[in-house]
């Protein structure tokens, strides 16, 4: 199910410290997380090699794990450099560890086999750590399949029945759809001319426009690059301003930017945020990530309640519409790249 040589976010930086461990478990591998005394964020797999005991329940000092069963300290490579009551330590007295960077306002981790190339994070996440635009986000766990949210954000024609309240306009689902794809990139786009915006844009073009009962153009990009990495470029502009040919500077932009990294087969974690380039006051960071909290919140429950339903019903399929056709070719994707690793075909395309 899983594409193991591949960066999955496994924390937001600040989650990460030098005085506790982290422990979370990513692809089904248990891995505890903690920072060396230069800062620099060691992962270990979540296991003493000696009896198997966590090491999540032993504790830090300095910069090693001390193992809380037989006492065993490993430090940041994995070498066990002590064992209490043996001078000698054997080579093979070690743990896994695991590629871990810092890139883009998010900690990554790699937990294949395969060489980890910093390069392979993809770029579109930059807005997160970046001083053209102001950033918020946060982390919700899900209790469904991880393809089950890329899904979801892939999916334009449910925000006017979802998010009715919130992002949901008529207009939406007036306008076609057009999805492209390549061998490891998808894209959705939907633009929707003069129309009056939904509430959550309306809001943001007064706060930062001063702009209010204005007639708008908008636009909803979606990239997905595997193994479950969404960036949304969304926004509105005064109709007629050149929003929908690429000139966005007459109205307000966004990036939801999304790193959806499986826990198991049926729970995630979902790392998300949004970066802006207007109203950039820092004391405006929660609000947005509260406006966004709530959003998922609504999506949460739906990929939640599918998941519950796919779990009764294991035997029987599903019907694909044209709208799916950006969520079909992703999990293609993602299908080719788990066989690969597995040396196993993918099913008929």
């Amino acid at each position: 199910m899983f594409i193991l040589n591949a960066w999955y976010v496994c924390a937001w930086p600040d989650e990460i410290t030098s005085d506790a461990i982290l422990a979370r478990t990513i692809c089904s591998q248990p891995i505890v997380f903690y920072r060396d005394a230069g800062g620099e964020v060691a992962a270990l797999e979540d296991r003493c090699c000696h009896r198997q005991m966590p090491l999540s329940l032993g504790w830090l000092e300095g910069d090693t794990v001390r193992c809380g069963y037989h006492g065993l300290r490993f430090d940041a490579a994995g070498k066990c450099v002590e064992i209490p009551g043996q001078e000698n330590i054997p080579p093979r007295v070690k743990v896994r560890t695991y590629p871990v960077v810092e890139k883009y306002g998010a900690v990554w981790v790699w937990p294949g086999e395969a060489e980890a190339d910093p390069a392979l994070i993809p770029e579109r996440f930059a807005p997160q750590d970046h001083p053209d635009w102001s950033f918020s986000g946060g982390t919700t766990f899900v209790e469904c399949n991880y393809q089950l949210i890329s899904d979801n954000l892939l999916d334009l024609t449910h925000e006017n029945y979802i998010h009715r309240t919130s992002l949901g306009n008529q207009a939406v689902v007036e306008y076609p759809i057009t999805t492209k794809g390549g061998d490891d990139w998808v894209t959705v786009q939907r633009l929707i001319p003069d129309h009056d915006p939904a509430p959550f844009w309306k809001a943001a073009l007064a706060e930062a426009k001063g702009l209010e009962d204005v007639r708008c153009d908008r636009w909803q990009v979606i990239h997905f690059q595997p193994p479950a990495n969404v960036v949304l470029e969304v926004g509105v502009a005064p109709a007629g301003t050149g929003g929908m040919e690429g000139e966005r500077s007459h109205g307000v932009e966004g990036r939801n930017t999304n790193m959806i990294t499986p826990e198991t087969e049926t729970t995630t974690h979902y790392f998300w945020g949004f970066a802006r380039n207007f109203s950039r006051d820092p004391k405006l960071d929660p609000v947005f990530s509260q406006k966004v909290a709530d959003i998922f919140e609504e999506d949460k429950a739906a990929v939640e309640a599918v998941q519950r339903v796919m779990d009764a019903n294991r035997d029987r399929p599903v019907i694909d519409i044209n709208a799916d056709a950006g969520h079909v070719l992703a999990r293609r994707m993602v299908q080719r790249l788990v066989a690969g690793e597995s040396d196993m075909p993918a099913a008929a395309e």
